[in-house]
């Protein structure tokens, strides 16, 4: 019983996504058109994740349930297992380039929502450089 319960416990975790918020590409010295630049190449590899992550949870599964029970529990599942993988194979490739995630607190992505043409890409600019709403505007020393 306990195996079963752990079993199960390792399946639905490793079927969860986590949610996205607005985040941005951080690294110093760069801006919102470098971030761009290495999120469009890096999403050429999304596609590369999200199968390696929908063969390893059809793998997993029949290795702990079987070749008969085991793609039948990763089969509700598989949308949500590419999508991770999407995600992760384009964090990983970002990583590689030196950017980090940031995750916006809800008062940036309401700040950045809120402004238009310029002025929002000079705030993403400033994001994506490692500021934050405290720092922006003023003067570098």
């Amino acid at each position: 019983m306990k195996k079963l319960f752990f079993g199960m416990l390792l399946v639905a975790s490793a079927c969860t996504t986590k949610p996205l918020g607005m985040s941005v590409p951080t690294q110093a010295g760069h801006n919102l058109h470098s971030a761009k630049v290495a999120v469009d190449s890096c999403s050429q590899e999304a596609d590369e994740g999200g199968n390696s992550a929908v063969i390893g949870g059809y793998t997993t599964n029949i290795l702990l349930w079987g070749i008969v029970i085991g793609p039948a529990v990763t089969a509700p599942f598989q949308d949500e297992l590419r999508a991770q993988g999407e995600i992760d194979q384009v964090d990983r490739c970002l990583r590689a380039r030196g950017f980090e995630r940031r995750e916006l607190t809800a008062g940036e992505s309401f700040w950045v929502r809120n402004a238009f043409g310029d002025e929002r890409e000079r705030r993403l600019d400033h994001l994506v450089g490692g500021g934050t709403i405290e720092t922006y505007g003023t003067p570098n020393s």
